[in-house]
């Protein structure tokens, strides 16, 4: 955080706008862009406003990865990463800068807790009947490269609760299709046949697609039925 710190000073030295700032308040002004100036003030030629420093533009996007996908406290909630921008930093907007922020971090809106008032109650896992008939997949990421591996998946057996550890290799962030579904072939279909049921926590897209995928490897022929046309060809 020291470092995002002295970046977000430097720039603010350098920053037009902040200039305007600093012009205006040294012509006695009272008011710029909407902006009263009754609270600002300049200190070692930088702008701060209520003791906080002033965020340029392009700055918010660099500040917010790192509060909010770097810190200890990972992809936090919107009024948190609120409270701790407002520590040290302002700029006009920021709640508006903020929200759209969290709002389009697709690993926040996957692992929230859901405030929907009208869902049901969770709903427990079905007990498997045999071994290796329904498992549960996770994703360790974000691991330090390790003889060119950075990722772990995870493969749960759950009634005897037997496992496999797969160590991966990713170039993006995000989670690759493919590379779940040959993770699926090599230890899982060809060790211990079809399954009944996965856990996995993705959207329904990525499942939707990973299946789509995965009986393409198979050869599998899929034919799809809707509510509106109930009847399937065998």
């Amino acid at each position: 955080m020291r470092l995002i710190y002295q970046r977000v000073h430097l720039v603010n030295q350098k920053n037009e706008l902040c200039n305007e700032y600093r012009q205006a308040m040294n012509k006695d002004e009272l008011k710029l862009h909407n902006t009263k100036l009754k609270n600002c003030q300049i200190i070692d030629n930088v702008l701060f406003k209520k003791n906080l420093l002033w965020m340029s533009k392009q700055m918010h996007t660099k500040l917010l990865w790192k509060i909010h996908d770097q810190s200890s406290i990972l992809h936090s909630d919107i009024k948190r990463t609120i409270n701790l921008v407002q520590r040290f930093y302002y700029w006009s907007d920021h709640q508006v800068t903020i929200q759209q922020y969290i709002w389009n971090c697709h690993v926040y809106q996957r692992s929230k807790a859901s405030q929907d008032d009208t869902n049901d109650l969770l709903q427990s896992l079905l007990i498997s009947q045999q071994r290796w008939q329904d498992i549960a997949m996770n994703f360790i990421t974000e691991l330090f490269l390790s003889k060119n591996y950075n990722v772990i998946c995870t493969i749960i057996c759950h009634l005897f609760k037997e496992h496999h550890y797969v160590f991966c290799h990713w170039e993006d962030d995000d989670i690759s299709i493919e590379e779940t579904v040959w993770i699926m072939l090599w230890n899982v279909y060809w060790l211990h046949d079809l399954l009944n049921s996965i856990v996995l926590n993705r959207d329904f897209q990525f499942i939707s697609i990973m299946w789509q995928s995965l009986c393409k490897q198979l050869k599998i022929k899929v034919n799809l039925s809707t509510v509106y046309h109930s009847e399937i060809d065998d």
